[in-house]
């Protein structure tokens, strides 16, 4: 593996693990921050390239999607 392909498995590793705790802090305030921010970072430090960067940001809002359509769902039932 060279030094590029370790850079972007390390991003993508961290990017992971970010969202992986967002997940666990959704509902409290700033939960994505560190997520988002991480995706921002690596894909400045151009370790993710522009696919991979919309993909991650999709991910965050569909993770925020289905967690307010399973908050909607609670309090209608």
């Amino acid at each position: 593996m060279n030094g590029e392909q370790r850079d972007h498995q390390t991003a993508v590793n961290w990017i992971e693990g970010e969202i992986d705790n967002m997940i666990r802090d959704l509902g409290k305030p700033n939960a994505s921050s560190a997520a988002t921010s991480s995706i921002t970072l690596a894909f400045m430090l151009r370790v993710i390239n522009e696919d991979e960067h919309r993909h991650y940001r999709a991910r965050i809002d569909q993770i925020y999607a289905t967690y307010n359509e399973s908050i909607k769902q609670g309090v209608a039932a």
